[in-house]
């Protein structure tokens, strides 16, 4: 019987203290930060807090939803647009479920004056979605070339597109989850961009 009642304890001290947190994540558009990140199935919390620092010390609260979060059966998926970073120099976050967790800590660099001229879309790809839309700024119907890479720097494909206005795809229905990043040039300038398929 003593040996049933550690087993019980035991276990509900494994699944109490199970990361949450998951596939926490940033990713920089022109001069704000967009956080994404996953609360896995499991009990409700009481609301999250999103934190700041730019010394990874000292911690500002950026944003506090207060109400129920979580799903006992099913994953939830939470995006916060962060606006005004310090920029020119690597910012941190950190997210907290309330009352019992606190993610790992994300490093985000910020420039003033961004170089991202691609934009892909959706970003995270999830089961939805086989085609990733590309929108590359001031180059209408222009031929580009290039790679996709994985999170290693493997080049997995070559790609000769045509943009339509300043809009291509590529088809992405049989990538596996990961990092991903597109590298396209029309000649005069270079174009790169991450995303994330999470199926």
């Amino acid at each position: 019987m003593k040996r049933l009642i550690f087993f019980i304890f035991v276990l509900i001290g494994f699944t109490t203290t199970a990361q949450r947190i998951q596939n926490f994540y940033g990713i920089v558009s022109g001069t704000s930060v967009g956080l994404r990140f996953t609360i896995t199935k499991g009990p409700q919390c009481s609301g999250y807090t999103i934190f700041h620092s730019i010394d990874s010390v000292n911690f500002i609260q950026i944003y506090d939803y207060p109400g129920i979060c979580g799903d006992v059966s099913v994953n939830q998926d939470i995006s916060y647009t962060h606006t005004s970073p310090t920029l020119n120099q690597t910012n941190y976050y950190k997210v907290e479920l309330v009352p019992y967790e606190v993610s790992p800590i994300l490093r985000v660099y910020v420039a003033d004056q961004p170089k991202k001229q691609m934009l892909v879309f959706p970003n995270p790809v999830s089961n939805s979605y086989d085609v990733l839309g590309v929108k590359i700024f001031n180059v209408s119907n222009t031929r580009v070339i290039g790679f996709l890479y994985n999170q290693f720097g493997k080049p997995l494909r070559e790609y000769d597109l045509v943009t339509t206005l300043d809009m291509t795809a590529i088809n992405v229905y049989d990538l596996a989850n990961g990092l991903y990043v597109l590298w396209l040039t029309d000649g005069n300038q270079a174009f790169a961009s991450k995303f994330v398929v999470n199926r």
